[in-house]
């Protein structure tokens, strides 16, 4: 069984992206895609909080969900999977992870696919610079945690077709 974990900004469209690299590996029935998007709307959740404590709640919250949809979806399955979520959430108390540690370590995905929007700011720090740093940065620390590769994949949004191919080579081996 192979794991795979897609993640990326919230502007980024990682679904059809996923969508278009199994059709064009061939490999949609080999697949099953789990969206944790589709748990509920975290991303707006967390910009909506009202109060760290809240944030920390509604994650807390979120995690349990995961854990169930994880479990409910990997006892059925016996062939390789796709998960499609975020690594961290841009709060406006800062940064935070909305995958645990514990998700990496019992899960051990074989890759952390980060998809990156094009650097437009030419070297400036940008909000969405930061963010992708931030990504960069916890990939790295998950990727270690549980021995996976860390693979980071340029979008551009004229040029999406150039993604899908890249994480249609990757579904392929």
């Amino acid at each position: 069984m192979k794991l795979i974990f897609v993640t990326g900004l919230a502007e980024i469209d990682r679904k059809t992206i996923v969508n278009l690299a199994l059709q064009r590996a061939a490999r949609k029935k080999e697949f099953k895609v789990v969206d944790f998007d589709s748990i509920g709307n975290i991303a707006e959740d967390m910009k909506n909080a009202t109060d760290l404590e809240t944030a920390r709640n509604m994650l807390s919250k979120f995690y349990k969900d995961l854990g169930n949809v994880m479990i409910s979806d990997l006892k059925e399955e016996r062939g390789n999977i796709i998960v499609n979520g975020y690594l961290t959430l841009g709060t406006a108390y800062g940064y935070m992870r909305t995958m645990p540690d514990e998700f990496f370590r019992s899960f051990k995905p074989d890759s952390i696919v980060i998809l990156e929007k094009e650097d437009a700011g030419l070297g400036t720090v940008t909000k969405t610079n930061e963010h992708q740093h931030i990504n960069r940065y916890y990939g790295a620390m998950c990727s270690s945690l549980c021995g996976s590769t860390l693979k980071i994949i340029k979008f551009r949004e004229k040029r999406m077709m150039e993604a899908v191919e890249e994480l249609s080579d990757l579904l392929k081996h």
